[in-house]
């Protein structure tokens, strides 16, 4: 069986609706997107996981930046039919 690639796997858990699964993989991929778009799916991965609070006392909108992340995601992988933001 061949082994499933990481951009495979954050696609599959991204269109399944696991967010937070999907953000595990998407926030180290390298190629595809810009620093800040890695950047904000690094921070709404570590906030969905428990240190949202520590992102706030930096002063950084986590919302926001769970919003960009989303929208990066979705102007490459969501079928157009079906949009999530």
């Amino acid at each position: 069986m061949k082994k499933e690639l990481k951009i495979d796997k954050a696609k599959r858990l991204y269109l399944d609706g696991d967010i937070k699964g999907s953000l595990k993989f998407f926030k180290t991929l390298k190629i595809g997107f810009t620093s800040a778009e890695r950047r904000a799916m690094q921070i709404a991965h570590e906030a969905m996981v428990g240190n949202e609070k520590f992102y706030i006392s930096l002063g950084i909108d986590v919302d926001e930046e769970r919003r960009m992340a989303i929208r990066a995601i979705n102007k490459r992988y969501q079928p157009k039919n079906n949009k999530m933001l």
